[in-house]
């Protein structure tokens, strides 16, 4: 069986993920765990890839980047070719430390990115091994709040997104810390909104009506409820005015009108 076709090409964010082989362990030290920082952080540099977020977990990686200039390939072949020799030769084994190629899905719209660097921080939290995302050191949200210097992560294209710079390190913790799963399909091959249904029922519980006051308005104060919605998708979960209009059943002309732009 002949393998998949790469998404690639030139200033495309991925979400890469990789497992060890047989699911065994690809870090088993704390010293792992920094030689893979180390390596992130240099061969990042020279292959000029962007690394937006990551979770280093006991027996997988997650990687948010940017690729420039259509590198993806040779950072990770780097990466994880130079991580294996390192951990191998420390651990005194030979063979595969990860188990098949990485897993690699365009990351299409800013709103999946910021919706992306969530579920990466929450690795940890996912996986049972602490309540508090900031207690597990292997992943980049400490340096979002500032409390870790790792100069390599480019935290800025996430966290301008939430409001002054004053406010963004609480408003992202409550975006981390929150119950919303958000609106992306983790399991499409490219990160895609999730159902028109599920952006309907999560409006009609935020603001605590039947959904048929937003798919069929009636009258005035339901219209206006309605206007409010198309905000809330513009502001909350960054969708454009085709998406919104799309959602809503309404007219993009119609969401122009609203300035939602």
């Amino acid at each position: 069986m002949g393998w998949k076709i790469r998404e690639r090409g030139e200033e495309l964010y991925h979400h890469v993920y990789a497992w060890g082989n047989n699911r065994h362990p690809v870090f088993k030290d704390s010293s792992h765990y920094r030689e893979y920082l180390s390596l992130l952080e240099s061969i990042s540099q020279e292959k000029t890839i962007d690394i937006i977020a990551y979770a280093l977990m006991e027996w997988h990686v997650h990687l948010f980047i940017y690729d420039l200039k259509n590198t993806i390939a040779d950072f990770m072949m780097s990466l994880h070719g130079e991580y294996a020799q390192f951990f191998n030769r420390v651990c005194q084994q030979t063979g595969h430390v990860f188990g098949e190629r990485y897993n690699n899905k365009i990351v299409a719209n800013s709103v999946y990115g910021t919706w992306l660097s969530r579920y990466i921080h929450r690795q940890a939290v996912e996986a049972g091994i602490t309540d508090d995302p900031t207690s597990y050191l292997w992943t980049s949200y400490n340096r979002y709040l500032n409390k870790e210097q790792h100069g390599f992560v480019k935290c800025p294209i996430i966290m301008e997104s939430f409001g002054p710079e004053k406010d963004r390190i609480p408003q992202y913790i409550n975006f981390v810390m929150g119950n919303d799963e958000g609106p992306v399909d983790w399991g499409h091959r490219i990160l895609k909104i999730r159902s028109r249904e599920y952006f309907i029922r999560a409006l009609a519980e935020e603001f605590a009506v039947e959904t048929t006051v937003l798919t069929a308005p009636r009258g005035w104060q339901e219209k206006t409820l309605r206007r409010k919605a198309a905000m809330l998708l513009k502001t909350k979960y960054g969708l454009s005015i085709n998406e919104t209009a799309r959602i809503l059943g309404i007219t993009p002309g119609t969401i122009s009108k609203f300035n939602v732009e």
